[in-house]
């Protein structure tokens, strides 16, 4: 039944230009998230990275990005637009534009000591926005702002976003 659902969703993501939501692992009801054992004491993001294809002016991409905070302190962290340092085969560095119409739930969440919390990403193109390219990318950069040292560590998600023909 989830590989149907999967197909599903995989299906509409062709047919409107939206990105496609993860499934929750089917142990654990809506809207509860579970580090699994091996990464309950690292802090970690997931996806990587988000496909986005058949996008068009008018159109919204959504997903939710998931945080897990692997200290055994409250952290919090910083969600924010990035420009990649370098993309994928094929794409190019999205516009400045583009970090108009990236809308972040919860740019500041405050997570306990061993918290997951998603954090829903939404990219929303304007009606009369003229299309980046036919293949653009972008980052979503989470960071523990209270980390202290020479070396912070910032983890990303990708977004690979390819505009409608």
């Amino acid at each position: 039944m989830r590989k149907l659902i999967g197909l599903l969703i995989a299906l509409a993501i062709l047919m409107t230009g939206c990105a496609q939501p993860s499934l929750p692992p089917e142990e654990v009801s809506p809207g509860e998230v579970e580090a699994p054992p091996e990464l309950y004491n690292k802090t970690w993001i997931s996806p990587g990275r988000v496909v986005v294809g058949n996008f068009h002016a008018g159109a919204t991409a959504t997903w939710l990005l998931t945080i897990h905070n692997g200290k055994d302190e409250p952290a919090q962290f910083e969600v924010k637009y990035r420009e990649p340092s370098k993309v994928e085969e094929g794409y190019v560095k999205a516009p400045s534009m583009i970090q108009d119409w990236v809308i972040i739930s919860d740019p500041a969440p405050v997570l306990e000591a061993f918290e997951t919390r998603e954090v829903e990403i939404a990219v929303v193109m304007p009606e009369d926005a003229e299309s980046p390219g036919p293949k653009w990318e972008f980052w979503i950069a989470v960071k523990d702002v209270t980390q202290g040292g020479m070396i912070q560590t910032e983890l990303a998600c990708k977004w690979l976003v390819t505009m409608r023909d």
